[in-house]
């Protein structure tokens, strides 16, 4: 089944969700209530997963850290606190796999309707839409883990070059250009700390394209590193 409308990652198919579910009871577009309702409820099932899993994701620097002092650290006589964990919301009920096929469907019975048109369909955002590349609009926004305990980070390239690194180190010199990131992944080989001692690490991603920096820096990333 072609999902070529919906978009790729989980934060944009979310808000795709939410466009459709708030907007759709506007339209007489004939469409079964149960599909539309099972829409519904994979949307507010989505919502709490990728709130849970940012909150996961927050935390796992902090548990890295904890568990190398645990094995690495030295004993100062007092027991180690570990982190305190998320505070998770209420989840929703429980949905099937399947939600992308879901949303295909429900669109592809939307434009079946006698009363749909493009501009219906580009208002629930179930038209597929060409968005023009321009290079000066880009703000990367890296997504990271600890590969090993060195800092691991994910970005989407599109069409740039790739993305020039800048590196905070913590030492008073504030950040400076690292590295540059060709592929849409990157790994921080920098030497770890000593065994058993943290670092604050920050980083700021920019663009590249035709050799230049473009667009807009990304927000700020901080890692703390522990040397193993």
């Amino acid at each position: 089944m072609s999902h070529g409308f919906i978009d790729e990652t989980a934060e944009g198919f979310y808000k795709q969700q939410g466009n459709f579910c708030d907007k759709i009871d506007n339209y007489a577009l004939g469409l079964d209530v149960l599909k539309v309702a099972k829409i519904k409820a994979d949307r507010l099932y989505l919502g709490y997963e990728i709130e849970t899993r940012a909150k996961y994701i927050k935390y796992d620097a902090s548990w890295t850290s904890h568990e190398k002092t645990l094995i690495h650290g030295v004993d100062n006589g007092i027991v180690s606190a570990p982190p305190p964990l998320p505070t998770l919301s209420v989840a929703p009920a429980g949905v099937h796999p399947g939600m992308r096929d879901r949303f295909s469907d429900i669109a592809a019975d939307s434009k079946k309707s006698t009363n749909y048109s493009v501009a219906i369909g580009i208002d629930l955002g179930i038209e597929a839409t060409i968005t023009p590349f321009v290079p000066a609009n880009g703000k990367p926004a890296p997504k990271y883990s600890l590969h090993v305990g060195h800092p691991y980070f994910k970005y989407l390239k599109d069409q740039y070059q790739g993305a020039q690194i800048y590196k905070d180190w913590g030492d008073g010199k504030g950040y400076v250009k690292f590295d540059k990131a060709i592929s849409s992944s990157y790994t921080d080989n920098s030497a770890l700390p000593a065994s058993g001692v943290a670092a604050l690490w920050k980083y700021r991603f920019v663009y590249l394209y035709q050799d230049a920096e473009v667009g807009t820096a990304s927000d700020i990333i901080e890692i703390t590193v522990t040397g193993m």
